[in-house]
């Protein structure tokens, strides 16, 4: 079975080529091939990607001139892994990811024979405090459209506070710092044992062949944030299996990209206050009509 990894790129070389190359140097199957996408970057990372890989036969980079967002840049490279290269399974990974595991994709390829999964999630250890991020929040975690009008609401006050440089307090008062209760945190447990239909995230996704053949990668409407909840509450509709396998590993940085983009701490928080309201907005749309998403993800 032929395997791509998508590695969707922003400006951060160093962490692109830590990722591109431990892949390199540890992924012992043979059949693989790793697709970059340049997301758009606005600084000469395009060029040393290409000084660094355009002789290496396995790895790809494909160009985009604009910033096309999460989804939609990490589709660009899933589709041309299906379309192109005739790809079975398509592994989704972001740049600041670290494979370590040599047997990776064996342990893929012989959970996709034992339960013919349609998406996979591994065990995503954070190198910040070694954190397990799958799987990604509680069981049965689900958004319908109170909690989502809920979210927006949240979104625009966080926003209208953020002007006033008064939304760290807001945090605090709605209480959703990322280590609140029922989130995935360093004291999960649930990281031990294979889970099925369980939300997972978005940092490493893998599409099995059943996947690739029906879709063409991830719902891409919103540009940043909620991807993971989306393609939950899609895959329950469609019928689709998820699982996460803890035997499957993955190192993760988290945020260099969106690091990247801000030095000023105000303005990197109200980029994501706004970017997480347009999701929300859009997430709102598809549970209105399915049939939104199913124009947009369905080959």
């Amino acid at each position: 079975m032929k395997v791509a990894f998508v590695i969707l790129h922003y400006m951060t070389t160093e962490d692109t080529v830590d990722c591109v190359n431990s892949i390199l140097q540890n992924i012992s199957y043979k059949d693989y091939e790793i697709i970059i996408v340049n997301n758009g970057s606005a600084n000469d990372s395009s060029m040393l990607l290409h000084q660094a890989y355009d002789n290496n036969i396995k790895v790809h980079i494909i160009d985009s001139k604009v910033n096309l967002g999460f989804a939609k840049g990490n589709n660009l490279g899933f589709i041309y892994a299906k379309k192109i290269m005739n790809i079975d399974f398509v592994i989704m990974i972001n740049n600041d990811t670290i494979i370590n595991q040599d047997n990776f994709i064996e342990i893929v390829i012989k959970k996709y024979k034992a339960h013919k999964f349609d998406i996979l999630g591994p065990d995503i250890i954070s190198l910040i405090d070694n954190s397990h991020q799958n799987p990604y929040g509680i069981v049965n975690y689900s958004l319908n459209e109170r909690k989502l009008k809920k979210v927006i609401f949240k979104y625009n006050i966080f926003i209208l506070f953020n002007y006033l440089n008064l939304d760290q307090m807001m945090k605090k008062t709605f209480k959703i710092m990322r280590k609140k209760r029922n989130e995935t945190d360093s004291n999960n447990e649930n990281y031990k044992y294979e889970q099925s239909n369980v939300r997972l995230h978005g940092s490493c996704l893998v599409f099995s062949p059943d996947y690739v053949k029906k879709y063409n990668g991830l719902y891409d409407k919103t540009f940043l944030y909620m991807e993971e909840d989306i393609l939950y509450y899609i895959s329950k509709k469609e019928g689709l299996k998820m699982i996460y396998s803890p035997s499957v590993k993955i190192l993760h940085k988290e945020d260099s990209s969106t690091n990247t983009l801000f030095d000023n701490k105000v303005m990197k928080r109200r980029f994501i206050y706004k970017n997480i309201r347009k999701s929300a907005i859009e997430f709102l749309k598809i549970i209105k009509d399915d049939q939104i998403y199913k124009m947009n993800i369905l080959d």
